[in-house]
């Protein structure tokens, strides 16, 4: 596996953690240090070295997208189930802050919840279809994102029409919310006016090919195809580095690039067979130095850890 990017981003020393962890998906890393991951058999794990694990919780479902709150709660996007969950560390209690639906549109594919730093939620919704393969057979932009406001009392809808919207992160003065579009490859960015969202913008190049004949009802035969699959890429997860750049994951390519501040795009992480970064999903940033990494995946029963040759952005709850 290559470990050296284009650049000088680079990645080292990456070896699991956390080893027994179900469906770690997504990864974050609390203000103290400590390391959780969504965790189907439970609800959140906090992964304590490389072979303990803790786990936090019941949430049902396929616990995805996690965050931290204000009050040092964990907030979970239930993949499937249909319910924007609240999570209590301290006695492993869950209640619903959402469920079902929101103006009028199903919540059944909620994929990642995003906690801004005036404690509102920017949640995903990748597909309002039944079939999810369908979604992705077809590329249907049906996907929409909302906004629940910081008292929790009401949530609206801010973007419509989204093609598989998934993993989002904010740029460091909250200007703008980068959304990744997991069948289209790219990454857009929608300008953030107060409660609502601005029209979208491409933000850098498509990080996948698939061609137009490519979609449709056999799209499973070239799923099967390895060298297919890797070229349509399936962006997933992102997370900003403390220079501007924003990190993808490659769920498909078992690949990591960096899309720098002017757009271009550069290759981090590369492993052609998935020996080590296999269907990588997130990315988290910690340490006392910020270059702590780790890397989340549907695919693996751990989550990678290694060093960064840039410190990571601090997210809400790590400032």
């Amino acid at each position: 596996m290559s470990e050296t990017g284009e650049t000088t981003l680079r990645v080292t020393g990456l070896h699991p953690i956390g080893r027994g962890v179900e469906r770690p998906e997504h990864v974050l890393v609390a203000a103290d240090g400590r390391v959780f991951a969504s965790d189907k058999a439970s609800a959140v794990a906090e992964l304590i070295d490389e072979s303990t694990v803790r786990r936090i919780g019941q949430a049902g479902g396929e616990p995805n997208g996690i965050a931290l709150d204000r009050d040092g709660h964990f907030l979970v996007a239930n993949w499937g189930l249909a319910v924007l969950q609240d999570l209590d560390p301290q006695t492993g209690a869950i209640t619903a802050i959402l469920s079902d639906h929101v103006d009028g549109r199903p919540l059944r594919w909620l994929n990642f919840v995003l906690v801004d730093s005036v404690g509102a939620l920017w949640c995903s919704v990748s597909t309002m279809a039944d079939d999810l393969l369908d979604t992705i057979a077809r590329g249907t932009p049906d996907g929409f994102i909302f906004r629940v406001a910081p008292d929790r009392q009401s949530a609206q809808v801010v973007a419509d029409a989204v093609n598989f919207p998934n993993c989002m992160a904010l740029d460091r003065n909250e200007d703008y919310l980068y959304v990744v579009r997991t069948v289209a490859a790219d990454v857009v960015r929608f300008p953030i006016e107060g409660e609502t969202l601005g029209p979208p913008q491409r933000f850098g190049p498509p990080l996948g090919d698939r061609r137009p004949d490519e979609f449709g009802p056999d799209h499973g035969r070239f799923l099967a195809d390895p060298e297919t699959s890797r070229r349509w890429g399936m962006a997933d997860g992102c997370a900003f580095d403390a220079d501007g750049n924003l990190w993808v994951t490659l769920v498909l390519a078992n690949r990591i690039v960096a899309i720098s501040p002017d757009g271009q795009a550069q290759t981090v992480l590369d492993d052609l067979d998935g020996a080590l970064l296999r269907a990588p999903t997130s990315i988290a940033w910690g340490g006392h130095d910020m270059r702590d990494i780790y890397i989340g995946s549907i695919a693996t029963p751990y989550v990678l850890k290694g060093r960064s040759s840039v410190p990571g952005l601090p997210t809400v709850h790590q400032r």
